[in-house]
This record gives C-alpha cells, structure tokens and sequence, in this order.
C-alpha cells in the first residue's frame, strides 16, 4: 500500500513540476555561486545588485514593511542567494505583463457597473461609517453598494447545509451558469453539481466552469479541462502552472463564485470538494461558511467571473453588460456591497476593508479566520479596539490543515490576550470559515483570510453587508462556534522554549510564505 502511494506521488504532477522547478533553482543558484566565488567582477556586481535591492525595497512605498523587512533580512544575510531569490519570486517586475491585462479587465469593467451614488447617500443618513466604507469600496474596486431587502441574502453555518439547496439553485437555471472556484475534487460534492451541469448543457443553458490549476494540481486529473469542455461544458484554468520559475506562479484565484441566470450569487469559504461537506474528513470536523444572495447585486459577482475568464479568453471577451438585470428598490434600509481584491494594482483591498470594519466597531467585533498572520498595522488596529473597551473575539482552527501556517497564527496570541481580545481555537477541527460581524449591523462574508497570502497575492472576493437579517444569522453561527471551542492560552499553554522560538523565528518571515 506504501509502495504504491509513493509511486503514484512519483508520478504525479505536483512532483514532477516541482522537481523541475527545484533542479532550475538550483542550477541557477549554483552557477551564481560559483561564478561569485571565482570572479572577482561577478562578486562585486552581486554585492552591488544586493545594496541595490536592499535600497529598492527601503524606497518601495506600495510594500508592506513586514514584507520589506523579511526580505532585506533574506538578502542581508544570504546576500547572493537572497538577491537571486528576491528577483525571482519577490518582485512584481516578472509578472509586468500579467498586470498590465488584470488592470486593464479591471479598468474596463468598471465602466459598465451601474450607478449607485443615491444608494450612498441613502446610507448615509442610517450610517456615516458604512457609507465611508462603502466610497472606499466604491473607489478601491469599482463595486458599487446595492439596495436590497432585509431578507435578500440568506447565511449558510456549514457546507453540508447548503449543498442540498445549492444543487437545487442549479436545477432552476434557464440561461447560464458561472462557476469559479480555488479548489475542485472530483467526489460526492462536484460529481452532484457535474451531473447538473452536464444536463443543463444539453438543455441550451450557458454553462463556464473556471478553476485554479494550483488550487486543483492535486485534486484532478492533468488537462481536466478537456473532459469537461467534452461534456460541452466551456471551462478555463486560472493561470496555469508551467514548470519554469515565474513569480506570477505565487499569485493565485481564491475566490469561491456560484453565478445563476444573474438572480442567485453564491459566495465564501466553501470550495467544490468532499471534505467542505464533511463527506471527506480531514483535519476533523470542517467547519464552514456560504452566503446566497438574490439582488440585482448578483450582477457584481458576474462581472468578477467574467473579469478572469476575459483574462484568460481574450478572443472572446463577453459583453458584461448582457447580463445586467436592473432592479433597484426605490426605498430599502438594508445594503450589500460585493468586491473583490487582485495583487496588481497596489491597493490592499481586504486588510484595508477589515481596518476600516474594525476602526467603525463601537462594541464588538467578532472575526472567523483559518490563519491569522497579519502586519503590524492590523495587528495594532485589533489590539486598540479592545483598549478601547470594544469586545474583541477572534476564532481560528485548533486542527491545522498546515503545520507552519498555524505556528506562525499562534505566534500573534500573546499580544492580543495581553490586551483583553479573546482568542479561541474551534476544537472539533479545522475552521475554515471567513467572516466579521459588528454592532449587531454590519457584516463581511467571503473567501479573505487574515493573513498575507490573502491580503497581498490571491485573487479574492467578499461581500459587506448592513441591516440585514443574514447578520443576526452570522453573530449566532459564530457563538455557537465559540462554545465548540477552546481559548488561545489553553491551546498554547506548557509550549516548550523550542517550539516558542520556532513561532517567533516564523513570524518574522511569514510575509513571504
């Protein structure tokens, strides 16, 4: 049995492309050593290119100091290497033509959102706060806020809860179907929807099924993509992984959209495979999050789709406005504004939305978060909040799907009990939920993870809601997680001196894993 799983490994894709990728690493290093060390004009020229570096990151104004300062050290103390490694996969520069066509899908879908400015202003007579938010949003991203009724969106606990009711979302398509999702694993999950899928194909429906190749390397078989465009249905891979060194290879498509006939949106945690449903254990029980929403917003959440699948199908290039479906409510006291986030246009669309959601909390807050590896600057926000009497609650997994990533998580615990935040780990097993609720008003569902991955290379959308009746549902799911789980200084109490030093040493480097 052994045998037979390590040659299927062997033989797998994500093995031979990494291995490919770690012999031209090595030989790139390895001749960069040697010239080095035996050519006193090549040693020079890499001692210049690292003071260089080091003087381009100071001076670099668009990144985050934790990242700059993770790197300066990289470079400072492996200065050959660590100049190599920055060049490779620490700068934008070797992704300059990928930003150029994310910026450019994005600029022109911008002009084709509706105008909401009334929506605005209505907001801002129930709240000046979230009206600043939403302008934020608005300029950030080109989203606008949507009204809608109270009862407009409807708050999923778990996967295993929505996928009786996402299957039959699905069987109600008339015109099409956009699904876009990290991860997809052929199973009892994405069999049940393929099979929908499939059926509704030969029914005349419009039916685009987009899928990260990191996310899925592991999860479905080489050129998937051809199977299903076989079954007629048409399908694209965000960013395919090729086996040469590329720093556009870190920046992934974490979003999880479900778009049916421009009236139902399907967003959060939830990606299209066994163990979200709990059907696949592992890590324990998986605890979860999606969020329905049934408002002419749904057409924000089709334009995010289209943005990458027009990145990727440049001859086709579909008209967004197609699917624009306008219903606005002359009067509403509830809102919801969809956005989205990419790592090219120099604007940290989701920490800055979870900055300006926790600045607005007046009594409490209360976050849901896989990992928990921030910067300074959020760290502090949190941390002021609670000083000022603001119940802070933050939970997170107690079973890590990743070792590393959970030590760095637990690394930022003791700064935040110190202040009075109430730091919990889910005990049953891995919470891979993604959500805030504050003041009993405003609300964040989505697929942002507080941590650098999320806030500064994925591709990543969310939405923020304000009155409405999803948010009372998301406050309860997160309380009755609370009573599932274990507080921080439980979870990490008796830690041996090694294992707290590793934690530190991890958290000065976290900004670049």
């Amino acid at each position: 049995m052994f045998l037979r799983k390590l040659l299927r490994f062997l033989y797998s894709r994500v093995f031979i492309i990494c291995l490919l990728l770690v012999v031209q690493l090595t030989f790139i290093l390895s001749t960069i050593i040697v010239l080095n060390d035996s050519y006193w004009l090549v040693s020079i020229f890499t001692t210049i290119a690292s003071i260089g570096i080091v003087l381009v990151l100071i001076n670099n104004q668009e990144q985050n100091p934790s990242t700059k300062l993770a790197w300066i050290l990289v470079v400072l103390l492996l200065p050959i290497v660590g100049a190599t490694l920055y060049l490779m996969f620490g700068s934008h520069y070797a992704s300059l033509k990928l930003r150029k066509q994310v910026l450019k899908v994005i600029e022109d879908s911008a002009e084709v959102m509706p105008d909401k400015s009334q929506v605005i202003t209505d907001l801002e007579k129930f709240d000046p706060a979230m009206a600043s938010q939403c302008k934020y949003l608005l300029h950030a991203t080109g989203m606008p806020p949507f009204a809608i009724n109270s009862d407009g969106t409807k708050y999923y606990t778990s996967g295993e809860a929505l996928f009786p009711d996402l299957l039959a979302e699905l069987k109600k398509a008339q015109h099409y179907i956009f699904i876009e999702s990290f991860i997809i694993h052929e199973g009892i999950f994405w069999n049940s929807i393929l099979e929908i899928l499939t059926a509704k194909v030969i029914a005349g429906v419009d039916v685009r099924v987009m899928f990260d190749d990191f996310g899925c390397i592991n999860t479905l078989p080489h050129n998937y993509q051809q199977k299903l465009r076989g079954l007629g249905i048409k399908c694209t891979v965000f960013n395919p992984i090729k086996a040469h060194l590329d720093v556009g290879l870190n920046n992934r498509d974490h979003r999880k959209i479900i778009v049916i006939d421009g009236k139902t949106g399907i967003i959060g945690g939830i990606n299209l495979a066994d163990e979200y449903i709990n059907k696949a254990p592992r890590f324990g029980y998986w605890k979860d999050a999606a969020m329905i929403i049934r408002s002419e917003s749904v057409y924000a959440l089709c334009v995010m789709f289209l943005q990458n699948w027009n990145l990727y199908n440049p001859k086709e290039q579909l008209d967004y406005r197609q699917y624009y479906q306008p219903n606005p409510l002359d009067k509403a006291t509830a809102f919801i504004q969809p956005f989205h986030d990419n790592p090219f246009d120099g604007e940290h669309v989701g920490e800055s939305a979870f900055t300006n959601m926790i600045n607005a909390a007046n009594n409490y807050i209360y976050i849901n978060t896989p990992y928990f590896i921030v910067d300074n600057e959020l760290l502090q926000t949190l941390l002021l909040a609670a000083k000022r009497g603001v119940d802070v609650r933050i939970c997170t997994p107690h079973v890590p799907d990743k070792w590393y990533v959970h030590m760095m998580t637990q690394a930022y615990y003791h700064p935040m009990l110190k202040a009075g935040i109430k730091v919990m780990e889910f005990k049953p097993g891995f919470n891979h939920t993604k959500s805030m609720v504050a003041d009993d008003k405003v609300a964040f569902v989505g697929t942002i993870n507080c941590d650098y991955r999320s806030f500064y290379h994925h591709f990543e959308c969310g939405a923020l809601l304000y009155n409405t009746d999803s948010i009372a549902v998301i406050k309860q799911d997160f309380l009755d997680t609370e009573k599932r789980c274990i507080n921080g200084e439980q979870a990490t109490i008796n830690t041996p001196l090694p294992m707290r030093f590793l934690r530190t040493l991890l958290r000065l480097f976290a900004p670049l894993f």
